[in-house]
């Protein structure tokens, strides 16, 4: 029996029976569904994380008193007691460190931004050393930013982010006007270039002074950020091994002691989303193979059913010439055909419930071929395997007791 006819007789038999057919697949519509969503959340955060999250650049990192990702609380207590890092450090760095491109300054808190009788809460006051490396793709859009001599002397100047500059000026041009940090004024140089958010949380709701007028106005005990950036990936390296020498010798650190600050890059956080992506995906797939397992089930069932309730239309096909592969043939095909359709189905409401989450909830999602592949080739084995035994079973009828059978 050519593919064709039987895929027809199948198709035919399934639309025969349309409720018990939809009701047979639920399984693996289900399993699908799952595996469809989940693939593409983990495809679409890995990108963003990759973009966004860790966007730091591939020769950049940064000199911190903590690594960015903490997951306990007795590292979190061991890293609070930790020496805090100095600008005084960074100078050291700077001065020590001579094959790095550039070095710069990072500190922040959230305060009250006012403008006359406007304001703004939890708004995030960065303190930048120049140039700024934190965030990579910072840019002045409007004005200019604050040069050399104003971070020397303190000024009190402020870049606007750009949500921070819309809300307190609603489209009005903010350069050369005033804005109270807090109680302190700051005169407005520039607005940053919009940047988004990232899973939800706006990025352009900051405020960019220099460095030493933030310390200035909220004392110097914060920790510092020290990002380094280097010629090119391959000399970070060596560029982290120089500026590790020159804190272990500022901290008085003995051979073999622990380092009490991290070098961190955006490797350190792929490497802890791959983590957490494997351990959702390994327990995404332990629940989805239990669905497939289960809807596999249902098939073999109905199969043996439809096997039953045809006995005399494959005695009367015996009867008439057909082999015994051929009714194997017949009914294995019923059954993957039963386990794909549920299968397209499943891809189907994947992709629905993927854009319902990207509407919905600022998770990134991301369908690619590969996971609408990967769904159908698991339906199609499950539909195979569960389908060899009532196919067989078919196939070994008796044609004289196929006919008799009322």
């Amino acid at each position: 029996m050519p593919f064709s006819e039987g895929l027809l007789i199948a198709l035919k038999a399934l639309w025969a029976n349309k409720l018990r057919s939809f009701l047979t697949v639920l399984g693996n519509i289900i399993a699908i569904t799952s595996i469809v969503a989940v693939v593409s959340v983990i495809q679409g955060m890995n990108s963003y994380v990759e973009e966004k999250v860790a966007g730091l650049g591939a020769n950049l990192f940064v000199l911190r008193k903590g690594p960015f990702i903490i997951t306990s609380h007795e590292a979190a207590d061991q890293i609070r007691k930790r020496r805090r890092i100095t600008l005084e450090d960074q100078e050291e760095v700077r001065r020590s460190v001579v094959s790095a491109r550039f070095i710069g300054a990072h500190v922040s808190s959230p305060h009250k931004v006012r403008f006359r009788e406007r304001y703004i809460d939890e708004v995030e006051i960065q303190g930048q050393g120049l140039p700024v490396l934190i965030p990579a793709d910072f840019e002045v859009e409007r004005g200019r930013l604050f040069s050399t001599t104003e971070v020397e002397r303190a000024r009190n100047v402020a870049v606007l982010g750009f949500e921070v500059a819309d809300k307190l000026f609603a489209g009005a041009d903010p350069v050369g006007k005033e804005v109270k940090i807090d109680e302190t004024s700051y005169t407005i140089l520039g607005v940053a270039k919009e940047q988004g958010a990232v899973l939800g949380v706006s990025q352009d709701k900051i405020v960019a002074i220099p460095i030493s007028a933030y310390q200035k106005q909220f004392g110097n005990l914060d920790s510092v950020d020290v990002p380094v950036e280097g010629a090119d990936e391959a000399a970070v390296a060596a560029l982290k091994d120089e500026i590790r020498m020159v804190m272990r010798v500022r901290h008085h650190l003995k051979p073999g002691q622990e380092d009490d600050f991290a070098l961190e890059s955006s490797e350190s956080l792929t490497s802890f989303w791959k983590q957490i992506s494997a351990a959702i995906f390994g327990a995404a797939s332990g629940l989805v193979s239990l669905s497939l397992v289960v809807g596999g089930i249902v098939i073999m069932n109905i199969m043996l059913v439809s096997v039953t309730e045809r006995t005399k239309e494959i005695g009367i096909r015996k009867a008439l010439g057909a082999k015994r592969r051929h009714i194997l043939w017949q009914f294995l095909i019923e059954s993957i055909a039963l386990s794909t359709l549920g299968g397209i189905l499943g891809v189907l409401a994947g992709y629905g419930l993927c854009l319902l989450i990207r509407a919905l909830t600022p998770l990134p999602t991301s369908m690619s071929p590969y996971s609408i592949v990967l769904a159908l080739g698991i339906v199609f084995v499950v539909g195979l395997v569960f389908g060899i035994y009532p196919a067989n079973r078919a196939a070994r009828l008796d044609p004289i007791e196929a006919l008799r059978y009322e």
